[in-house]
């Protein structure tokens, strides 16, 4: 009798998942001995469900006592409580063992989310089954993460684990992919876990159906049926796993990914230029939005001051709201003998309405003293209004009822001339009178950023703002990013990374690991910038590219790092970040290298004074508390925003409010 032949060649199914996206992530993977991590669709916190379900699973012969108490015939809602209990249990574990997660709350709400939509698709489940929960929840979960491998196609061997098995009363069987990513992977996933169905079939003859549960966090639900999972397998896995087993003896020969999403966020676009210099659109173009200047009316070289975007011719709405609120305070303060009156019109932005009174004759302090009344009589009434002291004007101060949408491109568009004069210069926002917030990464005040703001305080969206206004009139020549996002979700979108690409001084960094070394090049390069201008005799980026041929001017350089706090918490980090940003702080505007930090925690551990002090502009959304505010501002103030981009920034003129545009 003969030996049983050895397949010709062995992949892994994230092997398989990258060749269904682009053939030359996988082949590139085969050059360099190991499966790359590709980055699209990947949750920060995917890694942490994992484990605890893995965990949940480990347990289900010896249930927890929330189901093991629950009699047959128990009620749904009781089942729903005692899992969710089990599975919060395992999460709060999983937050004492792991100092990063506890940075992360906003991240942790939708992982407890997605727990207690487990939970409730297993007390579904079990209902089905005759008996007690307990016994029924053993009988359901046949299994956890598990290894299975198997010929899936005739010469090529597939190791793969997929991520748990159920069974129905009847014994049917089900396997299981969790999924805490959107669906811009459906596809893939869907032929992942048809593949994992297939390997069962030929491993040990049972015929399991493919489910994938997608959490994001709310679950959606996706089955595939017998017959369609023999069609994807057929008609998509079996292919690729046969072209696989060639470009694994010949990795030239993979083609290019037909998906033009893929390469402004491939990790590996350095190492496919080399190896496949043929010229690939979706790689090596530049994105169509990304350096785009449009002339502005003939002669136009000067900037002016502020521009003012006008409300839409919509908002009459919001006229009319200001106007039916200024006739409100100033009936309820001459209820009160205050004789008042208002020097101008309401002024309605975006998401505030701003109405100033001045008194008719008396002293300021009985206005003062009648403000706190009328704000508590308005507020019985559902309207929340503020009085606000600027010095001599007193302004009260409430939110609009219907906020206006605030976008990027009419307040690019108005800037024109400001942010196409020279490279460094950004939108911020824009404030309740009108105008545009800007401002100037070259100015003396404002070479660095510190942006701060609790979870849902539109954080993201000001820095995806920022880094799409500063690059939007300049080629990738004049300025250059590096962009570090942690928790995979700030510069995520595909829309974005194909604007930004050919901006991109590399992928964009998901590592915290990779971040420091990046600060400390930035370093090098500065001063090895300082010894360029010694020798031309320049003090700055500015004069310096002034007097050299335009093929050697030097770009500006920006990092902006999304969620820092993990480089201040970890103390094997801490001192080296802190010296980096000191370093940068004192010398980099210069040069035209530059920082933009985030973090949804700003308070003395994560924003010490030594590094505050050394990112001279400062931006706040809705944080906490007033000591939070404090840290970044100096001044209390931020507790009080209204969220979504409300925001108050110090650029080196004072404290202003705007409201944060959308991209």
């Amino acid at each position: 009798m003969s030996a049983p032949v050895e397949p010709a060649v062995s992949v892994s199914v994230t092997e398989v998942r990258n060749a269904l996206r682009c053939p030359r992530i996988f082949a590139l993977g085969r050059m360099g001995a190991r499966a790359v991590a590709f980055p699209i669709g990947s949750s920060c916190l995917g890694s942490a469900f994992h484990r605890i379900v893995e965990r949940f699973a480990a347990g289900v012969d010896a249930p927890p006592p929330g189901i093991a108490t629950l009699g047959e015939g128990a009620p749904l809602d009781a089942i729903v409580a005692g899992l969710r209990a089990c599975l919060l249990d395992l999460l709060a574990a999983e937050l004492e063992g792991d100092a990063a997660l506890r940075t992360m709350p906003g991240e942790v709400d939708d992982l407890a989310e997605a727990l207690r939509q487990l939970a409730t698709h297993l007390a579904a489940r079990l209902r089905r089954f005759e008996g007690t929960p307990a016994s029924a929840l053993a009988r359901l979960v046949r299994a956890g993460d598990r290894a299975i491998e198997a010929e899936a196609e005739p010469g090529v061997l597939v190791r793969g684990r997929h991520d748990a098995l159920y069974a129905d009363p009847d014994g049917a069987l089900d396997v299981i992919e969790y999924k805490l990513t959107d669906e811009e992977n459906d596809a893939v996933d869907r032929a992942q876990v048809a593949l994992y169905s297939h390997m069962m079939r030929v491993a040990t003859g049972a015929r399991a159906r493919p489910v994938v549960l997608r959490f994001m966090p709310m679950l959606r639900e996706t089955t595939i049926s017998h017959a369609e999972a023999d069609v994807l397998v057929e008609r998509t896995v079996r292919p690729v796993l046969r072209r696989m087993a060639a470009w694994s003896a010949d990795p030239r020969s993979a083609p290019a990914t037909e998906r033009a999403d893929l390469c402004a966020a491939c990790p590996m676009v350095v190492p496919c230029s080399a190896t496949y210099p043929e010229r690939v659109g979706p790689r090596d173009d530049p994105p169509s939005g990304a350096a785009r200047p449009r002339p502005g009316p003939e002669g136009e070289t000067t900037v002016g001051p502020p521009r003012v975007v006008e409300p839409a011719a919509g908002d009459e709405e919001g006229k009319a709201e200001g106007e039916r609120l200024r006739d409100l305070i100033l009936a309820e303060l001459r209820a009160q003998g205050i004789h008042a009156a208002c020097p101008r019109p309401p002024l309605v932005g975006p998401t505030l309405v701003e109405i100033e009174v001045t008194r008719s004759r008396g002293p300021i302090a009985q206005l003062d003293r009648a403000a706190a009344d009328v704000c508590h009589r308005l507020d019985a009434q559902g309207v929340e209004v503020e009085l606000e002291k600027r010095r001599a004007k007193r302004v009260f101060v409430t939110r609009r009822a219907t906020p206006r949408r605030v976008t990027l491109d009419p307040l690019l568009d108005e800037m024109r001339a400001y942010l196409a004069e020279r490279p460094g210069r950004f939108v911020l926002g824009q404030r309740p009178s009108g105008e545009i917030l800007v401002g100037d990464l070259g100015d003396a005040s404002t070479p660095h950023l510190l942006v701060g703001g609790r979870a849902g305080s539109g954080k993201s969206c000001l820095l995806r703002a920022i880094v799409a206004s500063l690059m939007h009139y300049h080629p990738p020549s004049a300025i250059r990013f590096v962009l570090v996002d942690p928790k995979r979700v700030t510069f995520h979108a595909r829309s974005f990374q194909a604007a930004v690409s050919a901006h991109l001084d590399g992928p964009i960094r998901y590592e915290m690991e990779e971040t420091l070394p990046v600060l400390e090049r930035l370093v090098e390069a500065m001063e090895e910038r300082y010894r360029l201008f010694e020798d031309a005799r320049v003090s700055d980026i500015l004069e310096y590219n002034e007097g050299c041929d335009p093929a050697r001017r030097l770009e500006r350089r920006v990092v902006v790092i999304d969620e820092f706090q993990d480089l201040t918490s970890d103390k094997a980090t801490r001192q080296a970040f802190v010296d980096v940003v000191k370093r940068l702080g004192a010398k980099a505007r210069a040069a035209g290298v530059h920082l933009v930090v985030a973090t949804q925690r700003p308070d003395r551990e994560t924003v010490p004074p030594i590094l505050k002090t050394n990112l001279g502009g400062k931006i706040a959304l809705k944080v906490t508390s007033a000591v939070n505010s404090r840290i970044i501002l100096d001044e209390p103030g931020a507790e009080k925003l209204l969220g979504r981009g409300d925001l108050l920034a110090d650029l080196g003129a004072g404290l202003v409010r705007a409201q944060a545009p959308l991209v």
